[in-house]
């Protein structure tokens, strides 16, 4: 059994080249079974060609006499094998997404940086196969989408895990047979994790009906990889025609997308995601599927995504973007100051006794200075905002739409108003009033400027 295991390891290490042309490694040491088998087994394989280090990130969330035990085992590991060690101390603020999803984020960012810090090659970590059986159905009930399904990967870099195609009970008869002691973390048992109650209760049931389930589904997730693979290229190449980015945001061109498979147009949803965000972590197959509905929704339609993402219906597009807290703003404007700077925008002022031919262009406007009220002021827009127009008030979300401007520009648009209201939405349209005519002594002259 034990030179089975160390030839499977060895097999797969070399199937996937994770250690080509590498001379040092950190092992992610837990002191359990799966890290004391990988260390033990890379030490048989490369003990003479590659330079180990252990490392044991202590989160800090069982007892002190546990976390004591462990570290002591670690040390003991190191000093049995004469590899160095390292202790990580780190903290773990308990978040949105869970204690296990934060304390996993926060070791892979603690071992990642260690390795830059020791100029290591690779980070090796124990998962194994039970370990990639067990997160493939947890995705399956999770409705993670196809690349969910993928599971646990045996590379991606630098992360690496020899033992992927190992199993558990393999791993526990290795260690029987070799004699070597291990660290049994005790919250393994506990029901009120999601991945022990599967473990516990959902997968012996299962293997009553396959006992070769984890090397069926290892079969089954190789031929979706491949599948995965194919349409993710394919996809990338399409997303170069139906994609763009704008400030914050990435829109895909509806009547382009429409073309396309739904297994293409999920996968452009995905690649959105990615682009803004650096990967795909908490995102599931409901929000692609909500995104790519909004296809059928009216205009101004808009859901709210986990991460701080957002995905609108645009006339043509659906935009998907950061959503940003929107302040109110408000501004005094001081005639004799002749201007100020808001938003995206610089404002200038001047009233004038005379007017000529050029003062009348696209980013100007003039107002009869006697039927304004002031002070001016400039603000962003609020909800329920009107404006007055030839045959009464009308609604400024209204003159947006006719003016087609997209929900998300609206945002950014800003008002000129004095005390009876709207004067000017800069750029897009005046209120019914204040006209200049012959008999006008003051003329309001305001103009604006883009600064982005």
């Amino acid at each position: 059994m034990s030179q089975f295991l160390v030839d499977r390891v060895r097999a797969t290490i070399e199937q996937y080249h994770m250690f080509d042309k590498i001379a040092k490694i950190i092992i992610a040491f837990s002191a359990g079974p799966d890290s004391v088998c990988l260390l033990d087994v890379l030490v048989d394989l490369f003990g003479g060609s590659v330079e180990f280090e252990l490392v044991y990130v202590n989160h800090g969330l069982r007892s002190k006499r546990v976390l004591r035990y462990e570290e002591e085992l670690t040390k003991d590991y190191a000093a049995r094998y004469k590899i160095k060690h390292k202790i990580l101390n780190i903290k773990v603020r308990k978040r949105k997404e869970g204690i296990e999803a934060t304390a996993r984020t926060a070791r892979y960012r603690a071992l990642s940086r260690y390795l830059r810090r020791t100029g290591a090659d690779r980070v090796v970590l124990g998962h194994n196969l039970d370990d990639f059986v067990e997160t493939f159905l947890l995705n399956i009930v999770r409705g993670s989408g196809m690349r969910g399904f993928r599971s646990i990967p045996a590379v991606r870099l630098p992360f690496v895990r020899p033992l992927i195609n190992i199993r558990k009970a393999d791993i526990l008869d290795y260690l029987r047979t070799k004699r070597l002691s291990y660290a049994v973390d005790e919250t393994n048992l506990s029901l009120d994790y999601r991945r022990n109650l599967l473990r516990l209760k959902v997968l012996p049931i299962l293997l009553k009906i396959n006992p070769e389930l984890p090397d069926t589904i290892r079969r089954e997730v190789e031929i979706l990889r491949h599948d995965d693979e194919y349409l993710w290229k394919k996809a990338e190449k399409v997303y170069a025609r139906v994609a763009r980015a704008a400030k914050d945001c990435v829109l895909l061109d509806i009547n382009k997308i429409m073309r396309y498979n739904l297994s293409i147009v999920t996968r452009l949803v995905m690649k959105a995601l990615q682009d803004l965000r650096g990967s795909l972590d908490g995102y599931e197959s409901k929000h692609y599927h909500a995104i790519i509905g909004l296809r059928d929704k009216e205009c101004g339609k808009r859901i709210s995504l986990p991460k701080g993402l957002y995905a609108q219906r645009e006339r043509d597009e659906i935009a998907i973007g950061f959503i940003k807290p929107r302040a109110q703003l408000r501004v005094p404007l001081d005639v004799s100051k002749r201007g100020c700077v808001i938003g995206d925008y610089k404002l200038s002022i001047n009233v004038a006794r005379m007017l000529d031919s050029t003062s009348f262009r696209e980013n100007r406007e003039v107002f009869d200075l006697k039927d304004i009220e002031l002070p001016l002021y400039v603000r962003n827009r609020r909800v329920g905002d009107l404006i007055e127009t030839k045959i009464g008030k009308k609604k400024v979300k209204k003159i947006y739409s006719e003016h087609r401007i997209a929900p998300r520009e609206r945002e950014n648009t800003m008002l000129v108003c004095d005390q009876k209201g709207i004067l000017w939405i800069l750029g897009i349209a005046r209120a019914y009033r204040g006209f200049v005519s012959k008999k006008t002594k003051n003329f309001l002259v305001m103009e604006y400027e883009r600064i982005d």
